[in-house]
């Protein structure tokens, strides 16, 4: 089985610091956030296959081999959504596939499950507090999915298994909002009555490139951390450039840079350059 994982969008909900490093490239505990995609995949698939943007940053990060996993690319020259993205990788697939977003992070124990589920097409869904910013999808028995698009609190959580038949269903099918998108593929196979399978994700839900903007990033730095032994009390930071004489809490900073005598608080920020006296709260921003 191979995977394909998106990793060319824009960002937008992140900018400026996207403007610089994409979204997959955001280091969490000084590793690129894609790289926890990749080590859950090592073993479980027999190669990985990233859509990236044209500017080859993720290629030139990752390269063509993470552990024994190799890793292939393809290009989306235009971010038009997540349908049209894993169209570009359509070459380079011979059978079934896991497909998963750039900013999400399954769980080995969820992969499994996805991989090894029954049914046509699998998909993972989470419980929220907030479905009305996500896609619901109401099951029936057996985890099989009954439609898609609903007010359900179980919503899509970023990872699917899918074959070659997601292409002819993509195929023709219009935008919605301006990107063409997976799920509507996967919606005009569930109607065209294809065994659609859901697999519940066990929390947290790693995810960070959605509604939340920088309280989703903050979330998935302390979350990240708890899971690898980092210290994430109330107000744990991720400082990955030299810092002397700073005020730093609960806080992503990164970048070729340094700090000096600057105070960074509930932010995440790239530094682009040995900044002096910096003051940012409560932002995303760049240092430059």
């Amino acid at each position: 089985m191979q995977a394909v994982i998106l990793a060319a969008g824009e960002g937008s909900r992140l900018q400026p610091v996207t403007n610089f490093v994409p979204k997959p490239l955001i280091p969490f505990w000084g590793r690129a956030f894609i790289t926890y995609l990749l080590d859950n995949l090592e073993g479980l698939v027999d190669e990985a296959i990233i859509v990236g943007g044209p500017d080859g940053q993720v290629a030139g990060e990752i390269g063509d081999r993470r552990g024994s996993l190799p890793v292939h690319y393809a290009c989306q020259p235009i971010p038009l959504g997540t349908g049209d993205a894993v169209i570009r990788a359509q070459e380079l697939l011979e059978g079934p596939f896991l497909l998963l977003l750039g900013d999400t992070l399954a769980t080995r124990e969820t992969l499994e499950g996805v991989v090894e589920a029954p049914g046509d097409v699998v998909l993972t869904v989470i419980e929220v507090d907030d479905p009305e910013n996500h896609l619901g999808v109401s099951r029936n028995g057996a985890g099989r999915v009954a439609s898609l698009w609903t007010d359900d609190a179980m919503v899509d959580a970023g990872v699917f298994r899918l074959d070659q038949r997601i292409f002819d269903a993509l195929d023709g099918l219009p935008p919605l909002r301006g990107e063409l998108r997976v799920l509507q593929g996967i919606d005009g196979l569930l109607t065209a009555g294809a065994d659609v399978r859901a697999v519940q994700m066990p929390g947290p839900w790693l995810q960070f490139g959605d509604h939340e903007g920088l309280a989703g990033v903050l979330r998935v730095m302390r979350q990240l951390g708890e899971m690898h032994g980092h210290e994430c009390g109330p107000g744990a930071s991720c400082v990955m450039v030299p810092a002397e004489g700073c005020t730093i809490e609960n806080s992503l900073i990164f970048g070729p840079g340094s700090l000096k005598d600057s105070t960074i608080k509930d932010s995440i920020v790239y530094c682009a350059t040995d900044t002096v006296g910096a003051a940012v709260t409560g932002a995303i921003e760049t240092l430059t």
